[in-house]
């Protein structure tokens, strides 16, 4: 269906993360689907996604260097 490949456009975009990457924006965007269905609005979606990226880069900034787990640089 059209929502899948929705999903699976959106994880393709996300490859150079490798293959989490791909799978968790893959599931991201099934979760993001649903709820665009569900409540019909876009703008929660959009707050949703600034505040995973902000979250994502503010943690790397304060983890970078400090746990082996996450590549640096």
């Amino acid at each position: 269906t059209a929502r899948v490949a929705s999903a699976v456009l959106r994880g393709s975009y996300h490859l150079y993360q490798g293959v989490g990457g791909f799978l968790g924006n893959m599931v991201m965007g099934v979760v993001f689907v649903y709820l665009y269905r569900r409540w019909g609005r876009v703008g929660p979606l959009v707050v949703a996604h600034s505040l995973l990226d902000i979250g994502a880069f503010v943690g790397y900034a304060l983890l970078a260097g400090k746990v082996g787990w996450l590549p640096t640089a």
